[in-house]
């Protein structure tokens, strides 16, 4: 089965979709969930409206697929952010607050590596607030 990534981006009226491997082909909802019905639903037309007017479908479309949802940085923290502090993801990171700050506020965008340790570090915290009993 083919996987298709869909980002997920926070904008002033809501959640904003895109897909990293679909050029030109967006989607929206009020929230999360809105946007990720939202990408289906907008995939499911672009194949249904391609093939009504004879154009290729990607090769991606074809067949069965899934879709993997991907917040970028400024959305996941964002999302996060009534949950874990900067100071805490700082923490767990080893990304100083003033950086985290600045990705959350879009006025920089990260390196791989440096989104890599955020998402590492925002599993860590998941997982030792699971081991709490």
């Amino acid at each position: 089965m083919k996987t298709i990534t869909v980002i997920l981006e926070k904008g002033k009226d809501g959640y904003g979709v895109s897909f990293e491997d679909i050029p030109n082909v967006y989607g929206f909802g009020k929230t999360v969930e809105d946007a990720k019905k939202d990408a289906k639903d907008v995939l499911d037309f672009f194949v249904n409206t391609s093939k009504e007017f004879n154009k290729s479908v990607p090769e991606v479309l074809t067949g069965n697929y899934e879709l993997d949802f991907r917040f970028d940085i400024s959305t996941i923290l964002d999302y996060v952010s009534g949950t874990i502090t900067q100071s805490a993801l700082a923490k767990a990171t080893g990304i100083n607050v003033a950086q985290i700050s600045h990705y959350a506020t879009r006025r920089t965008k990260p390196r791989e590596s440096q989104r890599k340790k955020i998402i590492n570090g925002l599993h860590q915290i998941a997982k030792e607030l699971l081991s709490v009993s």
